[in-house]
């Protein structure tokens, strides 16, 4: 150890403080631009506990099928027949996908 220079230890410490008061300072950042996802994190919320609310209430939901298909049973036909045919569609592409995850 030279006898001007500073010893190990406080180079340590001077390096762990700087490493504290940088993590601070990125902690700071993060909470900072997090703010920013606010409104979509609520809107998340709400839809969270909608679904919640709609599984714990399921006749409810069935009610309000059976109420649209008797009012407009020729629109609530092609409704449910897009809708099928876009849960085939996103069913092939998890297949498609899987496949070719698979491979690489």
């Amino acid at each position: 150890m030279s006898a001007g220079g500073p010893d190990r230890g406080e180079q340590l410490a001077r390096r762990r403080q700087s490493l504290v008061r940088r993590s601070g300072q990125l902690r700071q950042q993060v909470v900072d631009q997090s703010q920013a996802l606010q409104p979509a994190l609520l809107w998340a919320d709400r839809l969270q506990d909608a679904w919640i609310w709609l599984r714990a209430n399921p006749l409810v939901v069935a009610g309000g099928v059976l109420a649209v298909a008797v009012w407009r049973p020729r629109r609530s036909l092609g409704l449910a027949l897009r809708l099928w045919s876009g849960w085939k569609l996103l069913q092939r592409a998890r297949s498609v996908g899987s496949t070719a995850s698979r491979l690489f």
